[in-house]
């Protein structure tokens, strides 16, 4: 039995390599295919972290490599950091999932009285996508925008139906603000982040030099150029992180026992609306999530979209494995990376 077990400890770092051998070259082969100049992964399974490592360029003009600490833009992935937000002031007692849009916006026309809390969370306001007011390249205060859609017929009725809505997330950030007393910004830093000792997570912002910043690139007219900044997107994607720093967000999740009860952790992961009229779909947006399943393991993730930038965190609960990729590439196809990862990691 000792000599059985020794053997097995011999051979464990020979497995451990082989299977990160394997993993770098499905992400290198993805790379090459999908044209990505640089991208950092975190792969945690068991609780253990397996891969928190870069890949490619941070900086394709000065040969900057990416590394574990390269921040990068997350994109809507920052949505779950609102959904929490807000499920933290429901946890206080502060608001509720059910309050509605006049007892926070008193002159927002009469048709936003049936849109509650969970309407936004979940993009069944029947809102329109975007603002009229919005600019993805002006900085401007997350009300005005707001008001500049009141005059907007709905889409449908609220309630019925899905319909991706980055509005309803900027209207949760400023009901953050006005119930906390305090920036939403400067809140999710207090609430979420320090607690879970996410240092190198921040808000979006042009301006302020960020060490380790990934620059964002698109491919237009046979050449690569350098990617604009989206310096309006705050609230609908308004977060740069690392996949250090996100390891620390999963291990929060994985434990569920600070920020927000088990209870209501596994409140944001419910299914609350269907986000395809396909008949087999297993697709449902909860709050600032998205569950599925992947050949039959449950899933929750979400995905995100920045000019310059796509990222992907999927969180195969049942077989207690997470996989993180962010890129600096518009046009990647992360999803697809983290499948190629879960066909392989999932046979284990």
């Amino acid at each position: 039995m000792k000599f059985r077990n020794s053997l097995l400890l011999l051979l464990f770092p020979v497995f451990l390599f082989s299977q990160i051998d394997s993993i770098d070259i499905i992400v290198k082969s993805q790379m090459a295919d999908q044209n990505i100049i640089g991208l950092s992964l975190a792969i945690v399974k068991n609780g253990e972290t397996l891969v928190d490592k870069g890949y490619g360029l941070a900086n394709a003009e000065h040969n900057v490599e990416v590394q574990s600490k390269t921040v990068f833009r997350l994109a809507s992935i920052s949505k779950q950091f609102f959904a929490t937000a807000i499920m933290k002031l429901v946890q206080d007692g502060k608001l509720t999932l059910d309050d509605d849009m006049h007892t926070f916006f008193q002159k927002a026309p009469e048709t936003w009285k049936p849109i509650q809390i969970k309407h936004l969370l979940s993009h069944t306001s029947g809102l329109v996508r975007e603002a009229p007011g919005y600019d993805n390249f002006k900085m401007q205060s997350d009300l005005s925008i707001i008001k500049s859609a009141y005059d907007l017929p709905l889409n449908f009725p609220t309630g019925e139906k899905y319909q991706y809505c980055n509005l309803g997330y900027f209207m949760l950030a400023e009901i953050i603000t006005q119930v906390s007393g305090m920036p939403w910004q400067d809140y999710i830093s207090k609430e979420l982040f320090t607690p879970a000792g996410m240092t190198n997570t921040v808000m979006t912002d042009f301006y302020p030099v960020i060490p380790n910043r990934a620059s964002g690139y698109v491919f237009n007219n046979g050449k690569w150029i350098n990617a604009e900044a989206m310096i309006g997107v705050r609230p609908s994607g308004g977060f740069l992180s690392t996949t250090t720093d996100m390891i620390k967000w999963d291990k929060v999740l994985r434990d569920k026992n600070i920020i927000l009860s088990k209870k209501n952790w596994e409140l944001l992961w419910t299914p609350f609306i269907k986000t395809s009229t396909e008949e087999d779909s297993k697709s449902y947006y909860g709050f600032g999530w998205i569950t599925d399943e992947y050949k039959g393991h449950k899933l929750i993730g979400h995905g995100g979209s920045n000019t310059g930038f796509r990222t992907q965190y999927s969180r195969f609960v049942d077989d207690k494995l997470s996989i993180i990729v962010l890129t600096n590439t518009n046009g990647a196809n992360p999803n697809m990376i983290v499948n190629k990862l879960a066909d392989y990691l999932l046979k284990f």
